[in-house]
């Protein structure tokens, strides 16, 4: 939100006390331009103990978590929903086009990506937190819109509208992320907020399957899925609107003495933390930077296979000779393999020293799995004997659902600089939704349930994006070694304890003009 007039008096007088070069600092042109949390350490280094660090770190963890895995998981639940209407014949209720709903699939992405820029500038311009909540409730109110469609350009209107409105969710909950936790501590906390979409789809899928067996009434089964998803949004928008936090420095919920350490803990990280000039240098620094070019084409090639694990999963083993209601259930499994795989890889980086800098490894591993799987879906024929083996196929290639968690943990934890962070965050969902829209125009109608073309298209991506994740790890590897043996004579590179400058990490600095910022692959 805006600051007053005299809190912008207050801290350009601090700034001015710090803007000066400490000799460990690079010096440039540019004043420095602090972050919004700078002033709550009022030019001080801040000292704590492992005790108040763990109760805050706690504090902070039942704040922000469970918060961000429900608005999360209960959005992917709306991917689920499409698929179950699918399998419950809105396909022909609403008389959809040959390739209609891969098309009704598609304009969600369509609509996510004309908001993406509309709702960074609205995140860093305002209180992430509330704009979150207002964007969710609007997501509520379009999918209870859904039960009243009666056409397909109804449907497609409405996935237009709920794209636009969720664009606010998964990015603004990354710069959040950023702003609250450490480099190292966000690999695990991604995984947290995340790991609810492979586990609340399975509850819901025990719902869908008794609203199958609804057959009277004024509303059609599969317009009671979407009524009871809108009205549990529209009460989450609410919620988030009211208690999901922006930065520890706007944090009622936390004194002075808790604000102070949680901008501190932060800026040990050299990440920095929320501010609200745009910068255009930044930007420009962001197109130009091939490191975030790597991690951009690493959200495109992995994301093709979601259109699959989102959106298809259960159209494909229904096709294995399932009724629609049994093939809803068969989908639970995918869902927990998907959370299985999502700890699997997020914990490591967090809590075990020498996986550290292990995030991209570790994801590229487990899409080898899910590349057999597809593999094996994309050979086996569509004969009885074989609908065990592509049921294992279709679970296997849920483990690619950790792809998603940990793209966006390396960007929070690999870019610095606010507006670059936030245009890189913007880049990498720009293309999450040209992959979610190209995706599904592959999966061919005329080749379901088989979708040999999709599967070809998935398997051709899924091999990029393994690749792509090794490059970028020796990549970023290769420049922390640079810096490292720069830092025995150059103050200005070192990190940790032998860092003097305890503010590098809040003027708002990019990772390539903080010479102490350390990548973490």
């Amino acid at each position: 939100m805006q600051k007053s007039e005299e809190d912008r008096q207050s801290q350009s007088s601090f700034h001015d006390k710090l803007a000066s070069p400490t000799p460990d600092r690079s010096t440039s042109d540019k004043p420095a331009d602090f972050d919004d949390g700078a002033a709550v350490l009022h030019g001080e280094k801040v000292e704590y103990t492992p005790a108040e660090h763990g109760a805050l770190l706690r504090k902070i963890d039942w704040r922000i978590m469970p918060l961000a895995a429900w608005g999360c998981a209960l959005q992917y639940v709306d991917k689920t929903a499409l698929g179950a209407a699918a399998t419950y014949g809105i396909r022909t209720d609403l008389h959809f086009p040959g390739n209609g709903y891969s098309w009704a699939v598609s304009c969600f992405y369509l609509g996510y990506l004309v908001g993406t820029p509309i709702m960074a500038r609205l995140l860093q311009r305002f209180h992430a937190g509330k704009t979150i909540g207002i964007s969710f409730f609007l997501w509520g109110c379009t999918l209870l819109a859904m039960c009243g469609v009666k056409n397909f350009a109804g449907v497609v209107a409405m996935r237009l509208l709920l794209g636009i409105f969720e664009a606010s969710l998964a990015p603004g909950l990354t710069l959040i992320t950023s702003s609250w936790y450490k480099q190292r501590e966000q690999p695990l906390r991604f995984g947290m907020w995340t790991v609810l979409n492979g586990v609340l789809p399975v509850p819901f899928l025990v719902i869908y399957f008794g609203l199958g067996h609804v057959k009277t009434g004024p509303l059609q089964d599969w317009r009671l899925i979407f009524l009871i998803v809108g009205l549990l949004s529209c009460l989450t928008g609410i919620v988030l609107f009211f208690f999901l936090p922006d930065t520890p420095a706007n944090a009622s919920w936390l004194n002075e003495r808790e604000k102070s350490i949680a901008v501190a803990r932060v800026a040990e990280s050299q990440q920095g933390m929320k501010n609200t000039h745009f910068k255009w240098y930044q930007a420009r620094e962001a197109l130009l930077d091939y490191r975030v070019w790597l991690i951009v084409l690493q959200m495109l090639f992995s994301q093709f296979i979601g259109a699959v694990t989102s959106n298809f999963i259960g159209v494909i083993i229904k096709g294995l000779g399932f009724t629609a209601l049994k093939a809803q259930l068969l989908t639970a499994p995918n869902f927990a393999v998907q959370a299985v795989t999502t700890v699997l890889v997020a914990v490591p980086p967090t809590v075990f020293l020498s996986f550290r800098h292990f995030k991209q490894p570790l994801v590229a591993t487990a899409s080898c799995i899910a590349l057999a799987g597809n593999v094996m879906l994309y050979v086996a024929k569509p004969v009885p004997s074989t609908q065990s083996l592509r049921l294992a196929a279709c679970i296997m290639i849920s483990t690619s659902g950790a792809n998603y968690t940990q793209i966006l943990a390396t960007v929070s934890a690999n870019v610095a600089g606010y507006t670059k962070k936030q245009v890189v965050t913007s880049m990498t969902f720009v293309a999450y939704c040209i992959a979610a829209f190209v995706a599904p125009q592959a999966f061919l109608g005329s080749e379901s349930p088989t979708y040999h073309t999709g599967l070809g298209t998935t398997m051709g991506t899924l091999c990029a994006f393994i690749a792509i994740a090794w490059i970028s790890w020796f990549c970023q590897r290769a420049e922390n070694a640079r810096r490292d043996r720069l830092a025995i004579n150059d103050p200005r590179y070192r990190t940790g304890d032998e860092n003097e400058d305890f503010m590098s990490g809040l003027r708002d600095e990019t990772d390539r003009e903080n010479m102490h910022f350390r990548y973490s692959g």
